[in-house]
């Protein structure tokens, strides 16, 4: 039986087929249409991940998608559970395992170089209907600082342009953005290689908040505890997870461009026609029966949105125990929106705790996020958005209670920025539904309108005796 460490993606596949957590689908399937439209019906019902085993007109080919849709799922490429995510990973955070190169991996057991290369041979699925080319949307970015040598490890999306063409959006928001700034200034190539299916704890280490010079791969020998093994590249010295299914290698030409979109962005709607960079492909290897990994996106809830929501989550729950005291929990309410748990007796006592809160989080947090609400522990689930919106119908005014911080950093993807000022620009705002100090406590008991706790167990330890199920 497979168990944690994974030390590839197929050990995760193996252990949640044991778990009932993963679906063989016999069924032929297209990457026109199907293959997006079953991943989100996946994940909009918390559905098992799926395998897909009949690939119409790729014979040999499987592709998966789904292994992330759930935190009990993401639990468990930690070796964890959900209850347990941000306090076991957030200190992980913090320590550094590097990676141990090896001389050879199963990545390497076919090899496409040169004029062999033909990304047309890959089941690369279409995700909305007005997409006009299909996208690699799992795809795990590398490249290197060319003064420091850091190798930098992010999902990237790549359109397939031709059989040795890929187009990448890159935002001016990421840290790959100033990476490549180096190579334009300097007018040459830059090298890339991109995975896709590696060990599943780098697409959860890929989407924390972490420093200029810090390469994920470190966080993922955290996260496992064993150092991650990774081999050079056929036709360039970067390095690439030894157990990824498939790598792509080639170079971003400094002054060559390629169209790119429309494409249903993790915003929730379709990109503009952009020009972005070419990507010459040199090299294609994979496994000799490779399995390509499909992260689906569009509007939330996606795959995608999932792990962001969770490392977003540990990222700020880790920022926030380090500089705050009474901190309790954070939750998504989607990917651009958060819930912070905060002690009573903390936020009565501070003055503006909640700005406070809020401020950290969007200056550590990702540029999507728009807002965060601040609830106490009057809350009992965080979760559960009703219990969550009883709290600010309950505690905010509007004209106290809310905080508007203008023209924040934005995504250059979310439509409405322009509404703030132009491209790049966002309103973020933070809602304090944590009770304030008197008068509002005056004139009547305090205390939260629910049966007693001891009178809940009592009732719920009885109540198939009273005739429920």
């Amino acid at each position: 039986m497979a168990e944690f460490p994974f030390k590839s993606m197929r050990e995760y596949l193996e252990f949640l087929e044991e778990e009932g957590e993963l679906i063989r689908n016999k069924e032929e399937v297209n990457i026109e249409t199907d293959i997006s439209a079953i991943a989100h019906q996946v994940c909009i019902t918390n559905a098992p991940a799926v395998l897909h085993e009949n690939i119409k007109g790729y014979p040999n080919w499987r592709v998966v998608s789904g292994c992330f849709n759930t935190w009990k799922r993401m639990g468990w490429a930690f070796g964890t559970t959900p209850e347990n995510l941000l306090k076991e990973v957030a200190p992980k955070l913090d320590m550094h395992v590097p990676p141990m190169e090896v001389a050879t991996g199963p990545c390497k057991e076919l090899k496409m170089i040169g004029d062999e290369v033909d990304l047309t041979k890959i089941p690369i699925p279409f995700t909305g209907e007005s997409e006009g080319t299909p996208n690699i949307t799992a795809g795990m970015s590398n490249i290197q600082d060319p003064e420091t040598g850091w190798q930098n490890i992010a999902v990237r999306r790549f359109s397939v342009k031709g059989k040795n063409i890929l187009g990448e959006f890159i935002n001016q928001t990421n840290q790959d953005y100033g990476i490549w700034g180096k190579y334009r200034r300097e007018k040459k190539r830059m090298p890339i290689a991109i995975s896709i299916g590696p060990d599943p704890c780098i697409y959860l280490a890929s989407q924390t908040k972490v420093p200029s010079g810090f390469c994920e791969y470190d966080l993922v020998g955290a996260f496992s505890g064993i150092p991650l093994e990774v081999v050079k590249c056929e036709t360039n010295d970067l390095l690439v997870p030894a157990e990824s299914e498939i790598v792509i290698e080639g170079y971003i030409d400094p002054d060559e461009r390629e169209m790119d979109g429309p494409f249903p962005e993790f915003v929730g709607y379709y990109t503009p026609i952009n020009l972005v960079a070419r990507v010459h492909v040199t090299a294609i290897t994979m496994r000799d029966d490779p399995i390509y990994y499909y992260l689906n996106m569009g509007m939330n809830p996606t795959e995608g949105h999932r792990i962001g929501e969770l490392m977003f989550a540990i990222t700020f729950y880790r920022e926030l125990i380090k500089n705050l005291p009474g901190i309790i929990d954070v939750a998504p309410i989607n990917w651009n929106m958060f819930v912070i748990q905060v002690h009573k007796g903390v936020s009565k006592a501070w003055p503006q705790f909640g700005v406070t809160v809020g401020s950290i989080v969007k200056f550590v947090g990702s540029p999507a996020l728009k807002a965060v609400i601040i609830v106490d522990n009057d809350c009992p689930d965080i979760r559960n958005l009703n219990e969550v919106f009883n709290q600010v119908w309950a505690k905010v005014q509007a004209t106290k209670d809310i905080t508007i911080i203008p023209r924040t950093t934005g995504t250059l993807l979310d439509p409405s920025e322009p509404w703030a000022g132009q491209w790049g620009w966002q309103d973020y705002f933070i809602i304090d539904a944590t009770e304030p100090p008197a008068p509002y406590d005056e004139g009547y008991k305090r205390g939260v309108a629910r049966p007693s706790k001891e009178a809940l167990e009592k009732v719920l330890k009885k109540w198939k005796d009273y005739g429920f199920k």
